[in-house]
């Protein structure tokens, strides 16, 4: 906290810090912020997305800047954000621009995601990372509970409506991708699959045999994602899901209960603060941040 006071402090912004003291006290800040140039929020995936979610739904919306703090800081990774605080304050208090990601939104449960909402493995292994694995291996957790759930992959009857067509098909594994690749991770599980286009794509995963199951970690691994049954992509605006039996689901690293689940893309749902190098990389539209008042 010292840190992000004294930067603010040196670049001289008149500013007000909040601390959470539960469940919903960020997506509540956020809603009400107003009069401000943009807010900072320093904390894990999941304290991000509350403050997202509640600046959505703010009548008069700002940029938000990224402080990463968590075990995982999966947005902040695929947005190319320093994970160094430093630099990360550097970047939202002054070097970086705005630009606008897309959202998926889960309207059933009034929820919203930046990176992906998924059912079955991924939501398992998710479920199976104790807070004390979290804070020992960080992101490497899940790779641990990932492994070790791939051994007891079950499949559902899936029925699907996507975009007005229905699907029927078995999967164990379902995901509603807005990102598809995470620099620095090992997470890559598909190409074009981006959170600046408008749309969302979805991962279905269909073969829970063990030989199914090398082959689809061997495909994801060399980032083979086309031409085979045991993965298949569609991409998509609007999507309902229900499995039998169902699937545990998860949003953005947060269990959130189980199947079924509609998902509806945000297009450009909010603005976040970047590197100039990531939005000219990306061929987006950026916007300058306001300047702090000296």
């Amino acid at each position: 906290m010292a840190t992000i006071e004294s930067a603010l402090s040196d670049a001289g912004a008149g500013f007000k810090i909040e601390q959470t003291a539960g469940e919903d006290d960020a997506l509540e800040w956020a809603k009400g912020a107003t009069g401000y140039d943009r807010v900072l929020v320093a904390g894990g995936d999941g304290t991000v997305m509350e403050v997202i979610s509640g600046m959505i739904k703010n009548p008069m919306p700002v940029p938000i800047g990224i402080l990463p703090q968590g075990t995982a800081n999966l947005l902040t990774r695929a947005l190319a954000i320093p994970i160094v605080l430093e630099r990360a304050l550097a970047l939202a208090i002054a070097d970086g621009v705005a630009v606008d990601v897309d959202l998926g939104y889960l309207p059933d449960r009034d929820s919203y995601f930046a990176i992906v909402a998924g059912s079955g493995w991924d939501a398992q292994l998710i479920a199976d990372a104790s807070r004390k694995m979290k804070d020992k291996l960080g992101f490497f957790a899940y790779v641990v509970t990932g492994i070790q759930s791939l051994f007891s992959l079950k499949s559902s009857n899936v029925e699907a409506i996507i975009d007005g067509i229905p699907y029927q098909f078995r999967a164990h594994t379902l995901v509603v991708l807005n990102v598809g690749e995470i620099p620095g991770t090992p997470v890559s599980v598909g190409d074009n699959v981006s959170p600046h286009d408008g749309t969302l794509d979805l991962l279905v995963a269909s073969n829970s045999s063990l030989w199914g199951i090398v082959k689809i970690i061997f495909r994801l691994l060399t980032k083979q994602f086309h031409g085979g049954s045991e993965l298949r992509y569609i991409r998509a605006s609007k999507l309902q899901l229900t499995a039998t039996p169902p699937l545990k689901l998860e949003i953005d690293g947060e269990c959130i209960g189980e199947m079924p689940f509609s998902v509806e893309v945000v297009p450009a749902g909010i603005r976040l603060i970047v590197s100039r190098k990531y939005a000219e990389a990306k061929g987006l539209e950026s916007g300058e941040l306001a300047p702090i008042p000296g």
